[in-house]
């Protein structure tokens, strides 16, 4: 995704206007599983008010009855599971996705090395050459490097000096490239030198025993950008400090993100024709986490520290499912096909909105309809 996102930035020489850009040119990747996705829940909802049907019909005959449910399924090529994979597939390209906007250029990331420090007399000295972790650094002149530091985890004895540095490990640095050092016990940054120590330049010194995290933090050379109404694309705050005049911006995001993940999960189900006396308990659920999703997605983020970046892709994005729901549920969907029917081609479900009584209909214009209907009477009298 990063070398993508330079290859934006290169043509706009702007982080803002490349997220847009990158974003877009997922969601139209992902375009064919989104609406397969979105087809398959559409015809879901179809489906209560058939089975219904179908229940009333073999009323007291369960085998025969779940034989025409599976009857019906595969007739229709219903799976309860296909919406299910196609997000699946798009899940990998989401967290690419995420890392990417959560990380250099648009916010720093700590590459975190383990230190065990002790006194005991026959301790063993180890050292791994580099760190397990990595980050990626990402200069204004288009150069992409996969940073790691070394040494990597050790166990050393009291009062023990380390140089700490960082190198590419994939990639070439670009300029704007530096690393701020601090080392951590127990999740707090050391401040006593008595204790640990380590300077810019990277030399550490642990004076005593316990357990030590030292993090070379990579800088996002793209944190301070501004964009339209953003001030920042590496910015975070949460909580309360969204309320403040300098962090409008951000809060101004997270409603965006709010009102159109409503309107996405309002086209959604928007033309369900299942009616709420007509749901089971599942799909009751389901349509009852649908309308507060959006409430508590929303409110999650007031807590979650993320870059303005990720808001930003994350705003865009939804207003693109939102074109793209919009676009499939405005198709009608196929009709379903009764599992009763003599000729399967021929004898199909009305699914269009209707208040009529003429749900069952051919294809044939030349009276099979009616012959349905009488064949349909006989075998509820039998």
């Amino acid at each position: 995704m990063i070398p993508l996102l330079q290859v934006f930035y290169a043509q706009t020489h702007s982080y803002g206007l490349s997220i847009i850009l990158l974003t877009c040119a997922v969601r139209i990747l992902v375009w064919p599983l989104v609406s397969k996705q979105t087809k398959s829940m559409q015809k879901m909802q179809l489906l209560q008010p058939k089975m219904k049907e179908l229940q009333e019909r073999y009323k007291g005959e369960p085998e025969l009855l779940q034989r025409k449910v599976m009857e019906f399924y595969a007739k229709n090529k219903m799976n309860p599971f296909g919406g299910c994979l196609p997000l699946l597939i798009q899940f990998p390209i989401l967290i690419a996705l995420f890392s990417t906007f959560n990380g250099p250029p648009f916010g720093d990331k700590p590459i975190d090395v383990k230190i065990k420090v002790s006194d005991a007399k026959d301790l063993k000295v180890e050292r791994k050459e580099v760190s397990g972790g990595n980050s990626a650094f990402v200069s204004r002149d288009a150069k992409v490097a996969k940073i790691v530091v070394f040494p990597g985890d050790a166990t050393v004895p009291v009062g023990e000096k380390i140089d700490f540095g960082t190198r590419a490990a994939e990639g070439t640095l670009g300029e704007g490239f530096k690393v701020k050092w601090d080392i951590k016990h127990d999740n707090k940054i050391v401040t006593d030198p008595q204790v640990a120590s380590i300077d810019q330049d990277g030399h550490a010194t642990f004076n005593k025993t316990g357990e030590y995290t030292v993090q070379g933090v990579v800088n996002g050379i793209a944190k301070e950008d501004s964009f339209l109404f953003i001030k920042s694309l590496g910015k975070v705050a949460t909580g309360l400090d969204l309320l403040k005049p300098q962090n409008l911006d951000l809060l101004g995001l997270i409603a965006l993100f709010g009102i159109s993940m409503f309107l996405s999960s309002k086209l959604s189900v928007g033309k369900s024709q299942v009616k709420p006396e007509d749901m089971d308990e599942n799909q009751a659920a389901q349509a009852q986490m649908m309308k507060i999703m959006p409430v508590t997605m929303t409110a999650m983020f007031f807590f979650f520290p993320l870059p303005t970046g990720v808001y930003l892709y994350m705003v865009v994005s939804n207003i693109f499912q939102t074109l793209q729901t919009f676009i499939v549920m405005k198709s009608p969907a196929e009709p379903l096909i009764d599992p009763d029917g003599d000729d399967p081609a021929s004898r199909v479900i009305d699914v269009t909105p209707s208040n009529k009584t003429d749900n069952v209909k051919s294809s044939d214009s030349s009276g099979q309809s009616g012959d349905n209907e009488k064949r349909k009477t006989k075998k509820k009298k039998k």
